[in-house]
């Protein structure tokens, strides 16, 4: 990695912390007695904090150009939270502490990207795309693996885990980001952010909504235009993958916790996934993809569906347990990074033009609502009809994707991507 990229090495703790987070807290509220409904709740907490949170940071981003104090702002108060989860021994404290963490850390989110934009330069868009999730993903991994020698009495040392994540994370702000003179520059990219935000941001933890305020003014404007139906056709098909995988995931962890897994177990399952996520990533940014990303798209929703199917049959296999929920999270990895890959970027090519931003504050709050109500539905489904239910649910969403996505295409018109048809 050159010098100048170096300032690149903040994402690795932030992303372990982040993913720290997306595991322990369903694994601290299960170790209080918590059940499947109390995890959909604080999923769902934290999907609808990061919709204002993510307007919020991004308008205050562009107002005082301040890219550093604003990650500094979030990895600095994102300390106080795991301290309150370590000292705290409560089910609605666990909850509200994942909201606030939610809402801090959205705050670095438009600082990073707008470093991302000011060196990006003419990187290939599916070597950058590839580049920037990978390192999300390696990010991700290193902070699961701690988590394999977690055991369910010593919970408490993996939070210590993530405060020395978190510290990392300040050290090398104050080390590696440097406050930008160009504030005109700055301001430019802040108000570009938007347009390149799903290309930054939806393929990690990141939040991906930041829109402007014009939105619901210029709707009139966006439904006259003649790609509006197949745009909004792609948003519906991704809409319900999105939802199919907020099911499954919210109910995942309380679901492998059902069958006694320890919660080392569950933690290597998580990095299973995320090696299953970095392979297909590897594989799109070395071009290896070959072929129209739609070919992509339909692939890993079958795929994404098989993972369902075969967490599903695990319990019929009780000694084999673990091995099969490895392998089926390692499919769900693939098929996420595949899907996410795919259906990004032939939207991003194909909102592009005078309206973009306000094509993407649609899906945004599309992808962001599928999320919220999957999240909220999984925990009820599960609670009072079992988790195979929503298994298969999450099956039924997804496959349904396809046949919707299709119809994006019924009438002729050839989608672009990386100068080619899709």
């Amino acid at each position: 990695m050159s010098k100048g990229r170096y300032w690149l090495a903040i994402i690795f703790p932030i992303a372990s912390v982040s993913s720290g987070f997306g595991v322990i807290i369903p694994l601290y509220i299960l170790s209080l007695h918590g059940n499947v409904v109390d995890v959909g709740l604080a999923t769902t907490a934290y999907e609808l904090v990061v919709i204002p949170a993510s307007l919020i940071w991004g308008e205050a981003t562009q107002k005082f150009n301040k890219l550093r104090f604003f990650i500094l702002l979030s990895v600095i108060g994102t300390l106080p939270l795991i301290v309150l989860l370590y000292l705290l021994h409560s089910i609605i404290a666990a909850i509200i502490i994942y909201a606030a963490y939610a809402f801090i850390f959205t705050a670095s989110s438009p600082a990073i990207n707008v470093l991302i934009m000011n060196r990006r330069k003419d990187t290939v868009l599916r070597s950058y795309y590839g580049i920037y999730g990978l390192l999300n993903i390696l990010g991700n991994i290193v902070g699961y693996i701690p988590g394999i020698l977690l055991f369910s009495d010593v919970i408490a040392r993996y939070l210590i885990i993530l405060i020395s994540f978190n510290t990392i994370s300040i050290l090398l702000t104050f080390l590696l980001i440097k406050n930008y003179k160009d504030k005109k520059s700055i301001r430019n990219k802040t108000k570009h952010i938007s347009k390149m935000f799903p290309i930054l941001n939806s393929i990690s933890r990141l939040p991906q909504i930041l829109t402007g305020h014009e939105l619901i003014l210029k709707l009139a404007d966006i439904r006259k235009r003649k790609r509006t139906v197949r745009i909004f056709t792609m948003f519906a098909a991704i809409a319900l993958v999105n939802f199919g995988i907020y099911l499954f995931n919210t109910s995942y962890i309380p679901f492998l916790y059902s069958f006694k897994l320890s919660f080392s177990d569950i933690f290597l399952v998580n990095v299973i996934n995320g090696i299953g996520q970095a392979v297909i990533y590897l594989f799109f940014m070395t071009g290896w993809a070959k072929g129209k990303l739609r070919k992509y798209y339909r692939i890993s929703t079958l795929i994404r569906s098989s993972s369902y199917f075969i967490a599903i049959i695990s319990p019929i296999f009780l000694a084999g347990i673990l091995y099969f929920n490895m392998f089926s999270y390692f499919v769900a990895g693939l098929g996420y990074a595949m899907w996410n890959i795919s259906a990004s970027v032939i939207i991003y090519v194909n909102i592009s033009g005078k309206l973009e931003a306000h094509y993407i504050g649609i899906w945004s709050a599309i992808v962001g609502l599928s999320g919220v109500l999957g999240s909220i539905s999984s925990g009820f489904i599960s609670f009072y009809s079992g988790y195979i239910l929503t298994f298969i649910l999450s099956i039924i969403f997804t496959i349904s994707s396809i046949f919707v996505f299709n119809r994006a295409y019924s009438n002729g018109d050839s989608i672009i991507d990386f100068g080619n048809k899709v």
